[in-house]
C-alpha cells in the first residue's frame, strides 16, 4: 500500500464521524420542522386532566424567579404545584412563599425535609413531594426548567392512550452568558435532543431526561414509586426502564423542555460532565464508545499534522461543516440564534467533551450537592460521607 493510501486511512474516522453527525442533524431538523406544523390538541378526550408538578429546589439557581413564575402562571386547570427543598432555610423556599402570594388562586404546597439515608438526594426529596401529589399525571421538574406557552397542552393529551405510563421531552438549553455556559448549553442541546431523537428513530431506544419527565401515577405505583432508583445516579433513565419493564408504554413528546443556564464556571461544568459521563459509561458500556462517533472535529485535527495540503483541506471542511450544522440546528431547536461570539466555542466544546470522555473512563468518585460518591455498576452511587442529620418534614398547603 502506498504512502498516499496510508495517509488517507487517517481521514476515515473523521469522515465516518461527520457522516454520522449529518444523519443525526437531518433527524433533528426533520423533527423540529414536523413538530412546528402540528396543531395543539385542546385537552384530553375525557375532559380536563389534572396535573401535579413536583418541583425540586436546592438554592437559588440562575433565573429561578422567572422559571418559577412560568409554572405559577401556567394556563391549565386543574393544576397542583408542589415545591420542596431538603433544607427548611433554603432561599428557594423563601422565594416560592413570596411568589405564591401573587397567585392566590393557584393550588400550591410548599414542603421541606428529606431522608438523608437515601443515597440520591433528589430522589429523597421527590419521595417526600410525591406524598402530596393529588392528580393522575405527575411532572418531575428541576429548578432550571422554564415552561413555555402551550407546552402542557401538547404533552398531556399523550396520556389519552391508557397504555402510556411515561412521556419525556427532548431538552433544549439556552441563555448562556459565559463560555462554560455556552459549552454546557450547546452540548446539552446536542446530546439531549440530537441523540434522544436519533436513538428513538433509528434504534427504538428511549433516552429519558428528568428535565421533562411526565409519569402516570398508576405506573409509578406499579414500580414502587421511587424506591427502586434511590441508589441510582441517573434516576430519570432508570425510572423509565422500570416503568417500561412493568408493561407501560414510553412516549416521546413533540415539544422540547427548555433549560436556562447563564453564568457557569469551568469547575461546575467539569464536575457535571464528568459525573454524567461516568454514569453513562457504567450504565451502558457498549454504547458509550459510540459517543465518539458523533464528534468529528477532534477526529479531524490529526489530519492537520500530516503535512499534506489535501488532508488539511479535508480537516478544514469537516470542521466548517460541523460548525455550520450545529449553528443552524441550534437556531432551529432553541428558537434563538447563537450569539456570534459563541460560534468559535463549538470546536472548543467538542475538544472539551472529547477529553471528558476519556477522563470519565478512570473516574471512580464524584461530588454531588456537597457529598462525595463512589460510582458503582449499572449507574449506582454509594455515598462516601456520613449522612447529615434528618430534617423533620413539614408541609404548608394552600388550596385554591
Amino acid at each position: 500500500m502506498s504512502d498516499s493510501s496510508h495517509a488517507w486511512i487517517v481521514a476515515v474516522p473523521s469522515v465516518v464521524s461527520l457522516a454520522a453527525y449529518v444523519l443525526a442533524w437531518f433527524l433533528a431538523v426533520g423533527w423540529v420542522i414536523s413538530t412546528r406544523v402540528k396543531p395543539i390538541r385542546s385537552g384530553a378526550r375525557s375532559g380536563p386532566r389534572g396535573l401535579t408538578i413536583l418541583k425540586t429546589l436546592c438554592g437559588t439557581d440562575e433565573e429561578l424567579e422567572h422559571n418559577l413564575r412560568s409554572f405559577l402562571a401556567a394556563d391549565h386547570e386543574p393544576l397542583q404545584l408542589v415545591f420542596g427543598a431538603a433544607d427548611p432555610f433554603d432561599p428557594a423556599l423563601l422565594l416560592v412563599r413570596r411568589l405564591a402570594k401573587e397567585y392566590p388562586r393557584r393550588e400550591i404546597a410548599i414542603v421541606y425535609g428529606a431522608d438523608p439515608a437515601i443515597p440520591n438526594p433528589k430522589v429523597a426529596l421527590l419521595e417526600h413531594l410525591f406524598r402530596h401529589a393529588r392528580h393522575d399525571v405527575i411532572l418531575l421538574s428541576d429548578s432550571n426548567v422554564r415552561l413555555v406557552p402551550g407546552e402542557i397542552a401538547r404533552v398531556l393529551p399523550l396520556f389519552d392512550d391508557p397504555r402510556v405510563g411515561m412521556v419525556y421531552q427532548p431538552v433544549v438549553a439556552g441563555g448562556e452568558r459565559t463560555v462554560p455556559a455556552a459549552v454546557e448549553n450547546l452540548h446539552y442541546t446536542e446530546y439531549a435532543t440530537f441523540f434522544t431523537i436519533g436513538c428513538r428513530l433509528l434504534a427504538g431506544q428511549h433516552t429519558v431526561n428528568a428535565k421533562g419527565q411526565w409519569v402516570r401515577r398508576r405506573a409509578l405505583d406499579d414500580v414502587d414509586g421511587f424506591a427502586r432508583v434511590r441508589d441510582r445516579g441517573a434516576d430519570d433513565y432508570e425510572l423509565s426502564r422500570q416503568v417500561a419493564r412493568a408493561g407501560w408504554t414510553l412516549r416521546a413528546a413533540d415539544v422540547p423542555v427548555h433549560v436556562i443556564q447563564r453564568d457557569w464556571s469551568w469547575s461546575r461544568l467539569t464536575a457535571r460532565n464528568l459525573r454524567h459521563a461516568g454514569l453513562r459509561w457504567r450504565i451502558c458500556p457498549w454504547a458509550y464508545p459510540l459517543e465518539l462517533v458523533f464528534n468529528p472535529i477532534p477526529l479531524a485535527l490529526p489530519l492537520l499534522a500530516t503535512g499534506r495540503r489535501d488532508l488539511a483541506l479535508l480537516a478544514a471542511a469537516v470542521i466548517v461543516a460541523k460548525v455550520l450544522m450545529e449553528v443552524t440546528a441550534a437556531r432551529l431547536i432553541r428558537g434563538v440564534p447563537l450569539a456570534a461570539r459563541f460560534v468559535a466555542v463549538i470546536p472548543l466544546k467538542d475538544l472539551y467533551i472529547f477529553g471528558c470522555w476519556f477522563v470519565a473512563l478512570f473516574a471512580r468518585t464524584t461530588v454531588w450537592r456537597g457529598r462525595r460518591y463512589r460510582f458503582g455498576d449499572g449507574g449506582r452511587i454509594e455515598p462516601l460521607d456520613a449522612p447529615q442529620p434528618a430534617t423533620a418534614a413539614l408541609t404548608i398547603r394552600r388550596a385554591a
